[in-house]
C-alpha cells in the first residue's frame, strides 16, 4: 500500500470514528429545555476543528471550509451566545445534516473518489445559522461599506474596521532539510486557523510542488485577526522543525488595499451622485464577473459533452445510487485487553514448553504431566476468553442512530416521543453488531408508525402526549438479549389473523390461533395490515427483513403484546458469531450438532408418547400442550429408526416448538462455527436444513442444524 493510500484509509477510520462521536452528541448532549451542554459544546467544537485540519492535510478544501464554518457557529456559543430553543433546535438539525454531508463524502474517498458533492445550500444554512433576516440585511449592508471605495484616510477606515482588527504579515521558516515543506505549510494553517483568518498566502496553492519556493523564500501568511499577538507566537512556536517566525503589522496602503480590500486613499467626494455612481460601477462588475462564471460552466460542459469526457466521480456510479462501501476493518480495543492477552500468550508459551519436556522425560510422572495439561487447557480457554472479548464492542453506538430514527419521525409524523435507553454499555461481538442495525431501525420505525398514535388521540385514551419507546440490551448466559418496547395501541389480534387467512398464511380459525402465534404472523413475508403505503410502512417488508436478518445471526424474536397497552419485541441473539453452545447427537452413522440455544428439554427412550394422526403426522403430548415430531433420520433420508425407539429432544424458536427425534446424544461441547464446504452445497437437504459446520476433535466434519428450518418442516 502507498502512503498516499495510507493516508486516505488513515483519514477514513478516523473521521468516521469522528462523525459517529458528533452524532451521539448531539443527540444526548441536549439538556432537559432542549439546549446542548458546555461540556458538549466543548466537544463538537474540538472535533469539528480535528475534521477541517485532518481534511485541510489532505487537501479537501470543500470540507475543510464546510467544517470551518459549522466550527465557528460553537465557538459563537460556546463564548457566550444566547440562543431560542427554535434556534437551539435549528442548530442541531443543521449539525446532523452536515454529519450526513460529511459522512457521505468521507466514503466517496474511501472509494477512491474525491469529495466533490456542492456545499453552497448547507453552507449558507450555516452562515445564516446566528442571524435572523434584519442581521443578514444589515451585515449585507455592511459588506457594501467596506466594498465600496468610500472616500476616507486611516482614521475612518478605523472607524469602518471592527474594533481591535489588525492586519499581519507572518512569515516562517522551518529547519532546513526538514522535507515537505508544503504539508508543513499546511498544518501551520491548520493550527493558527482558529486564532485569524488567512487573507492571502505565499506560495498561493500548496497542493502543487512548492517545497523549493518555501525552503528559499519561507511560508508567508497575510492574515487578519482580534486576537493578542502573544497567542499567535505561542500557537506558532509549538510548530514542529520550526527554524524562526516573524510578525510585522501590515501598513503598506498597496497591501492593505490588494490583500485585505481596505482602500487608504481616495479622493473625497460630497456628491451623492458621484458615490452612486460608485456603486453603480461595482454592481456592473459583479454583473459581468457572474457572466465570465456561467460561461466559464457552460463551457466547460460544453467541451464535456463534445469529448465525451467520464464524470470525476466515476461514470459507473449515479449521482442517487447508494454506496456498496467496504465494511470498517477497524476495532478500538481497551490496552488493557492487549496486556492481558500478551501476559496469556507468554504463559502458554512457558507452560507448552513444560508439557512438551515432561512427555520426554524417562522417569515420565503422569500426574504433573496431567496438571501441566490441565493448566494448558485453562490458559487456553481463558486465551479464548480474552480474544473473544476484544471484538466485542458496546451497543451504544447503535442505540444512538436509533435516536436519530426516532427524532427525525416525531418531526415528520407530528407524534411526540421520547426514546429511553437502558444497557447501552452492553457489548456484542462487532459483526453481530454490524447486522443488528437495519433489525432495530424497522422496528422502531414500526413502533412510532404502527404503535404509538397521535398527540389528540392519546389524550383521548387517557394517555400523556408524549409516548415512550424503550430500548433495552442486557446478558443473559451466552446471548444477549434486546428489547423494544413501546406504550402505544398494541397488536389487534383480530386484524391480524384476518389479515393471514387473507394471504393464506394460515387455515386454522381465530379460536385456534394462540395469541402468541397470530403476533408472530406479521414476521410473514409481505404481511402489513396498512391499509395504504406511506413513507414508512405499507409494503410489507419491514419486519421480514427483521425476521431474515436475525436468523441470519442465529438468533430468535418473540413477540407480545396487549391491545391499548403497547407491544413488546425480544430479541435473543447469540453473543457471538463464531462459537456456539451445541449438543453432539448421533444419526445413523454420522454426527450432527443442535445449538444449546434452542433445546428446551432432552426426553430419554421410553418415558414419551408417540400418537398418529389419520394423516400420518406424529404428535407427542408433554404435560398437556400437543407437539409435532420431527425425525430427522428421514428428514435426511436415513430411514433406520424405528417408530417406538430414538431420543426425543424438545426444541423451541419464534417459529414455535417442535420435538425431534435422534438415534442418541453424544455430550455438550462449544464448537467453532465454519461456513459449509463448497462440495456440500450442492445437496438440497444440506442447503434447507444446515446452518454451518463444525470440525471435531477427531477432524472429521459435523454439519450444524437450523432449528427454524426444521420446525418448518
Amino acid at each position: 500500500m502507498s502512503e498516499i493510500d495510507s493516508l486516505k484509509e488513515f483519514y477514513v477510520q478516523e473521521n468516521m470514528q469522528l462523525l459517529e462521536q458528533l452524532e451521539e452528541i448531539l443527540l444526548v448532549g441536549q439538556s432537559g429545555d432542549g439546549k446542548l451542554g458546555s461540556e458538549a459544546i466543548e466537544e463538537i467544537f474540538r472535533v469539528m476543528h480535528t475534521i477541517k485540519g485532518s481534511s485541510a492535510m489532505m487537501g479537501y478544501d470543500s470540507l475543510t471550509k464546510l467544517t470551518h464554518s459549522v466550527e465557528d457557529v460553537f465557538d459563537e456559543i460556546r463564548n457566550g451566545l444566547e440562543l431560542s430553543l427554535s434556534k437551539w433546535e435549528e442548530v442541531v438539525d443543521i449539525a446532523l445534516a452536515t454529519v450526513d454531508f460529511l459522512k457521505e463524502e468521507v466514503l466517496n474517498v474511501q472509494d477512491g473518489l474525491l469529495p466533490e458533492a456542492s456545499i453552497d445550500e448547507l453552507h449558507e444554512r450555516v452562515l445564516n445559522l446566528l442571524h435572523d433576516d434584519e442581521n443578514v440585511n444589515e451585515n449585507n449592508e455592511d459588506d457594501k461599506l467596506l466594498e465600496i471605495k468610500l472616500p476616507n484616510d486611516c482614521e475612518k477606515i478605523k472607524n469602518i474596521q471592527k474594533s481591535g482588527e489588525r492586519y499581519l504579515c507572518i512569515k516562517v521558516i522551518f529547519e532546513s532539510g526538514c522535507g515537505m515543506e508544503g504539508i508543513r505549510a499546511l498544518g501551520v494553517l491548520t493550527m493558527i486557523d482558529g486564532l485569524c483568518s488567512i487573507m492571502q498566502t505565499k506560495p498561493e496553492d500548496l497542493n502543487v510542488e512548492c517545497d523549493d519556493e518555501i525552503i528559499q523564500d519561507g511560508f508567508i501568511m497575510y492574515a487578519k485577526t482580534m486576537k493578542e499577538q502573544s497567542e499567535l507566537e505561542k500557537c506558532i512556536e509549538e510548530i514542529m522543525l520550526l527554524k524562526s517566525y516573524e510578525i510585522i503589522d501590515v501598513t503598506d496602503e498597496e497591501q492593505l488595499e490588494s490583500i485585505f480590500g481596505i482602500v487608504t486613499s481616495v479622493d473625497e467626494k460630497e456628491d451623492e451622485n458621484d458615490i452612486q455612481d460608485i456603486i453603480d460601477t461595482i454592481d456592473e462588475n459583479i454583473k459581468n464577473e457572474i457572466e465570465k462564471d456561467e460561461i466559464q460552466k457552460i463551457n466547460e460542459a460544453l467541451k464535456k459533452e463534445i469529448h465525451n469526457e467520464p464524470d470525476k466521480k466515476g461514470s459507473n456510479q449515479q449521482a442517487n445510487q447508494p454506496h456498496a462501501h467496504n465494511k470498517n476493518n477497524y476495532l478500538t480495543v481497551n490496552i488493557d485487553k492487549v496486556d492481558t492477552l500478551m501476559n496469556l500468550v507468554g504463559e502458554i508459551v512457558t507452560t507448552e514448553s513444560m508439557v512438551e519436556k515432561q512427555s520426554q522425560l524417562e522417569n515420565f510422572d503422569s500426574d504433573n504431566f496431567e496438571k501441566q495439561a490441565r493448566r494448558l487447557h485453562q490458559l487456553t480457554n481463558e486465551l479464548q476468553d480474552v480474544v473473544m472479548s476484544i471484538r466485542m464492542v458496546p451497543i451504544s453506538s447503535t442505540f444512538t442512530k436509533m435516536q436519530r430514527v426516532v427524532r427525525d419521525m416525531s418531526k415528520k409524523t407530528g407524534k411526540i416521543v421520547d426514546l429511553v435507553l437502558i444497557g447501552e454499555q452492553t457489548e456484542v461481538d462487532k459483526n453481530i453488531l454490524e447486522n443488528i442495525s437495519d433489525p432495530l431501525m424497522h422496528m422502531i420505525r414500526n413502533s412510532m408508525d404502527h404503535g404509538i398514535e397521535m398527540p389528540d388521540v392519546r389524550r383521548a385514551s387517557s394517555k400523556p402526549e408524549k409516548a415512550t419507546v424503550t430500548l433495552e440490551a442486557k446478558n443473559t448466559g451466552g446471548d444477549v438479549v434486546i428489547i423494544i418496547k413501546d406504550d402505544g395501541k398494541g397488536l389487534d389480534k383480530e386484524v391480524i389473523v384476518k389479515k393471514a387467512i387473507e394471504k393464506g398464511i394460515t387455515t386454522k380459525t381465530i379460536e385456534e390461533i394462540s395469541d402468541k402465534e397470530a403476533y408472530n404472523f406479521i414476521l410473514a413475508p409481505g404481511f402489513s395490515t396498512n391499509t395504504a403505503v406511506t413513507e414508512y410502512s405499507g409494503r410489507g417488508v419491514g419486519m421480514d427483513v427483521v425476521h431474515t436478518n436475525i436468523r441470519k445471526l442465529r438468533g430468535s424474536i418473540s413477540i407480545d403484546s396487549e391491545k391499548g397497552k403497547g407491544t413488546m419485541i425480544v430479541l435473543r441473539i447469540p453473543l457471538t458469531l463464531a462459537i456456539v453452545d451445541g449438543m453432539k447427537v448421533q444419526i445413523g452413522n454420522e454426527i450432527y450438532i443442535i445449538p444449546s440455544l434452542n433445546i428446551k428439554e432432552v426426553f430419554r427412550q421410553g418415558v414419551y408418547d408417540i400418537v398418529e394422526n389419520p394423516n400420518g403426522e406424529e404428535h407427542s403430548i408433554i404435560r398437556g400442550n400437543c407437539y409435532e415430531i420431527r425425525r430427522l433420520s428421514n428428514i435426511l433420508g436415513i430411514n433406520n429408526v424405528k417408530s417406538d425407539d430414538g431420543i426425543m429432544i424438545l426444541v423451541e424458536s419464534e417459529m414455535g416448538n417442535a420435538c425431534i427425534i435422534v438415534d442418541g446424544i453424544i455430550g455438550q461441547q462449544q464448537v467453532v462455527i465454519k461456513p459449509i464446504p463448497t462440495l456440500l452445497t450442492q445437496f438440497e437437504k444440506v442447503q434447507n436444513c444446515m446452518s454451518g459446520c463444525s470440525i471435531l476433535e477427531d477432524g472429521s466434519i459435523s454439519l450444524i442444524f437450523d432449528v427454524n428450518s426444521i420446525i418448518n418442516k
